[in-house]
This record gives structure tokens, C-alpha cells and sequence, in this order.
């Protein structure tokens, strides 16, 4: 079982203003009015809580023009999928700390890209997500529209009827998992951990956009068959997430809890399975081993695999070890695909013997992040096999708002 590297909510724990000021209540809104539309997600019979009605982004927010009808929820994921399509920060469209202002003019331009995006793809793709933003941008503010010289050195070979590409040689998908099993330590020896205690020093981003990482704590409680809890402190504040069996769920620095997104539920369920590795084959409808790609410089079997209902995802098996050592996953974004990626490194034998990563570094930080945002864990001990009573794992309640403080008295 790999750890969910979502030890906290970055926005929600940087412990200074960002350069969006209020960005972090716009992040707060996402992880704090989410329903649950995905009871198949959590199988068989499975009985989910009632969805709370989410607000859209018109009745939540000021002056929204163009994603009116955009649950609320997703507006700040929408904007910072923007923000790295374009390559820009939040002021490069907007009055930071006013929002809702119409100063600048590139406010005005990015409404009428969006209505543009949107139009052609209701219009020519039958409402598939075929064009978006980065489709013309690619991380520039101003799309080249005019062949560079000299061009992109390109060959074309001359036709040859007899030449045919080699067919590439790769194991079936099924044998690069049971590779990794065993290079894990095995399925015997991995069914003998029940639970288990990481210990890890962590960065987190804050600054402006979040390019800035400050330093934390984090402890990962773990029991099978999927009960999670992450806590991470920094000197400043405390904030913890978990799935309690059924849920996924957040706790900010003001001690709100909140589920995640519908869109992240089922990913999270899959991190939560103590014995995912075991069973990984059969999150997948679909598998493909694709190509050898390069991962920190180390040969990598890319499979692709298609979860029911979901985007695929992307895991990258390290050819000589078998260790998975990279882990690409998507979530729908109105704008486009927000892209999530995973490294592990560093392997190490725990106090059971079995295989585990000691380094995993995520861009961005956790999926609400803006993409710029990094983190990295590093684990300093894993416990297995430690008592864990199942209580620990159970969704906490909401701390009650501090008062409002008065206002100083006037100098006499």
C-alpha cells in the first residue's frame, strides 16, 4: 500500500496570504460544499449520506459572467488549470484581494476565450472536452499563430513499401503487476501487515501561487482493509484528512471538515486500500502497456489503465526493480483535464520487511493546488503491524466558528 500523498490541503496551510488573498477562501469553498455523487464508487449496496445542495459559482461568488452555472465548488480548480495553461498568476486577469473587479483587461479577453472554448466544443466535438485552453496557449500567455522559422527540424523519409516499424516487445500488464508484487516482497509477506505508522518530514507550498515550500510533520495512519488518517502540522496549525471506510474527508486549519469533491472520491477510496497493490489489476476496466519511458533517468514500463467511469491514469514500473515509480492521474476540470503526478523513490525494507517509498514528491501539491505548487515526503520510520483502534479513523466534527474579535476601543 503506497501512502496518499494528500497529508493536507496546501492552500488551506501556507500560514502567510498568497498572492490571491481570498484565493484561500475560494479553496475552502471547493473542499466545503461537495456532494456525493458516486455511490457506485463505493460498491455493492453502498449507502451514501444525502448530498448537501452545492451552490454554483454565480450564487457564491460576485460578478460571474461566463461559468454561471459552474458548481461553485470548482471555480478555483477551473482558475488554476488556467493560470499554468497560460503560464500566468492570478493578477495577470484579476485585481488581487477584488476579484470581483473589472480592471483588467485581460478579464474581459479570458471571458471571451472561454465562451469561445466552450462554444466550439458543444458545436464540433458533441460537448467533448476536445478543445481548451493549453489546445493554442501551451503555457504561454499569447498563442503563436505563425510558423516560427526555421521550423521544427522535421525528416521525411522517403516511401518505402517494404519498411514496417518493429512491433515493441512488452510484457503483458498482468506480468509487470505481478512483478511489482514481488518486488514488494511478495503477496505472502505483504497480507501479513494488517496496519501500519509512517512518520515522514514534508514541505508544503504557501507564497504567492504557492511556489514556496515551508516545512512540516506528518504522521499517516493506515489499517486495512481501507481505513486512512493523515495529520501534518506545521508551528502554526494542524490539519488532517482521512477515509473512514465509506468517506472521504478534509480538515482545515479552522477545523472545518469537509468530503472531497465527487471527482476525487473514488481515487481516494483506492488509496485508502491497504492491500492496493495486490489488487490493482482490478481497479482497471482497461490495460495497456503502451511504451518505455524515461523516470529519473531509469528505464519505466508505461501501462495505462482505465478505471469504470473514470479518466485513465497513467503508472510507470521501474523495467529492472518492478517498483512503481510514477503515478499520472487527471480530474474534470470545465476547462480542461487537471493533471495530477505522483513520484516514488528511495524503496526501503520496512519493520516487516516489505518494500516501501521513503521519498514521494507530487505536482501540484494535492489536486486543488495551483499547478505550479509542489510537495515533497520524506518518510523517517514505518511501523507495521501497530495496534490501531478503529475510533482513530472516525470523521471528526466540525470545530464551532471563534467568535468575531471586537473592535479596539477608540483612543481617548
Amino acid at each position: 500500500m503506497l501512502p496518499a500523498t494528500r497529508l493536507v490541503s496546501a492552500p488551506e496551510f501556507t500560514g502567510e496570504e498568497s498572492s490571491m488573498g481570498n484565493a484561500r477562501h475560494f479553496v475552502r469553498t471547493s473542499v466545503a460544499v461537495l456532494g456525493f455523487a458516486f455511490a457506485f464508487a463505493f460498491g455493492a449496496g453502498a449507502q451514501l449520506p444525502a448530498a448537501p445542495k452545492v451552490k454554483t459559482a454565480k450564487q457564491q461568488f460576485k460578478n460571474i459572467l461566463v461559468l454561471k452555472t459552474l458548481p461553485a465548488n470548482q471555480l478555483v480548480p477551473a482558475m488554476h488549470l488556467i493560470e499554468g495553461d497560460l503560464g500566468v498568476t492570478c493578477g495577470y486577469c484579476h485585481v488581487v484581494d477584488k476579484w470581483e473587479k473589472d480592471d483588467v483587461p485581460q478579464k474581459k479577453t479570458a471571458r471571451k476565450m472561454m465562451t469561445m472554448m466552450l462554444a466550439l466544443n458543444k458545436n464540433n466535438f458533441e460537448g467533448k472536452q476536445m478543445v481548451t485552453c493549453y489546445t493554442c496557449h501551451h503555457g504561454s500567455p499569447d498563442p503563436v499563430s505563425t510558423l516560427p522559422l526555421p521550423p521544427t527540424s522535421v525528416t521525411f523519409p522517403k516511401y518505402d513499401p517494404e519498411w514496417h516499424p518493429a512491433k515493441p516487445n512488452f510484457p503483458p500488464a498482468d506480468q509487470i503487476f505481478d512483478n511489482y508484487i514481488q518486488a514488494l516482497g511478495g503477496e505472502q509477506a505483504l497480507r501479513k501487515v494488517t496496519s501500519r505508522v509512517i512518520t515522514a518530514a514534508r514541505t508544503i507550498p504557501a507564497g504567492p501561487g504557492g511556489t514556496s515550500e515551508v516545512p512540516a510533520r506528518g504522521q499517516i495512519y493506515l489499517k486495512a482493509p481501507n481505513l486512512r488518517l493523515s495529520v501534518a502540522s506545521t508551528d502554526k496549525a494542524t490539519i488532517q484528512d482521512g477515509f473512514d471506510g465509506a468517506v472521504a474527508w478534509t480538515q482545515n486549519a479552522r477545523g472545518e471538515v469537509n468530503p472531497l469533491s465527487p471527482a476525487e472520491q473514488p481515487r481516494a477510496k483506492r488509496n485508502a486500500n491497504f492491500y492496493e497493490p495486490l489488487e490493482l489489476k482490478g481497479e482497471y476496466e482497461k490495460l495497456e502497456v503502451r511504451a518505455v519511458e524515461k523516470v529519473n533517468n531509469r528505464d519505466a514500463y508505461v501501462v495505462v489503465g482505465t478505471p469504470a467511469g473514470e479518466s485513465p491514469e497513467t503508472l510507470y514500473f521501474d523495467t529492472q526493480s518492478g517498483l512503481l515509480v510514477k503515478k499520472i492521474t487527471t480530474l474534470p476540470n470545465v476547462v480542461g483535464a487537471s493533471p495530477y503526478e505522483v513520484e516514488y523513490d528511495d524503496y526501503r525494507d520496512t519493520s516487516s520487511g516489505v518494500k516501501f517509498p521513503f521519498l514521494i514528491r507530487s505536482i501540484p501539491a494535492n489536486p486543488l493546488s495551483a499547478v505550479v505548487s509542489r510537495t515533497t515526503i520524506r518518510v523517517e520510520k514505518v511501523d507495521d503491524n501497530v495496534p490501531i483502534d478503529d475510533s482513530k479513523f472516525v470523521k471528526p466534527q466540525s470545530k464551532p466558528a471563534p467568535p468575531p474579535t471586537p473592535p479596539s476601543a477608540p483612543a481617548r
